[in-house]
């Protein structure tokens, strides 16, 4: 048996109603596309390639499209606004750990240098093509070898730095969300 970890979630109000309502929840592409409106394109770059990785982590049930983001305490799990804090127990073997900081820099589709050398070489290549940011090549239909480079870079984003689970170093998901692992929810007003 999986050692049980505590996580924290925020969830909206209607999350927190479905859950208590059907007793398992997953995230679909819809509520992605929902919420992100126009900026949605960006971040499912991003998120792709997190569900194709991750899932080689902790097998992904079939219902599920994306995951649930976590914490490991209640205010880093706040991303601000109303809606619920949900403090949750959940078998380690659940879990997706992923390094927080470098996880923000694949957010903006950024490459994850090996280094500082490695940085500046690879700003280099960029400033000699006239490219302005790596998120430029990451949406543009063009750049392929530069656009693969970016996120072979992104496969770091599952190395642990730290066996240790907090929230300076390390985020959490999950691809559901199970009634059964409720311990407290919090209204956030």
């Amino acid at each position: 048996m999986s050692t049980e970890i505590e996580i924290w979630t925020q969830q909206s109000q209607k999350v927190k109603e479905l859950l208590l309502k059907k007793k398992r929840l997953t995230v679909k592409k819809r509520y992605i596309k929902q919420k992100y409106g126009s900026e949605a394109k960006i971040f499912l770059k991003a998120y792709n390639f997190f569900v194709k990785e991750a899932e080689k982590i902790v097998e992904k049930p079939e219902a599920a499209e994306y995951p649930f983001w976590a914490a490991a305490d209640p205010e880093t799990a706040l991303s601000g606004g109303s809606g619920f804090l949900i403090k949750l127990k959940v078998p380690e073997d659940k879990i997706i750990f992923f390094d927080k900081k470098k996880w923000n820099q694949i957010l903006k589709l950024s490459y994850l240098a090996d280094n500082q050398k490695d940085a500046n070489k690879h700003q280099e290549i960029l400033k000699k093509r006239g490219i302005a940011d790596d998120s430029e090549v990451m949406l543009s239909p063009h750049y392929p070898v530069l656009k693969n480079k970016i996120k072979q870079s992104w496969q770091k984003l599952f190395e642990a730095e730290t066996a240790e689970f907090n929230s300076e170093i390390k985020g959490a998901a999950v691809w559901e969300l199970r009634y059964s692992w409720v311990e407290e929810i919090i209204e956030m007003k």
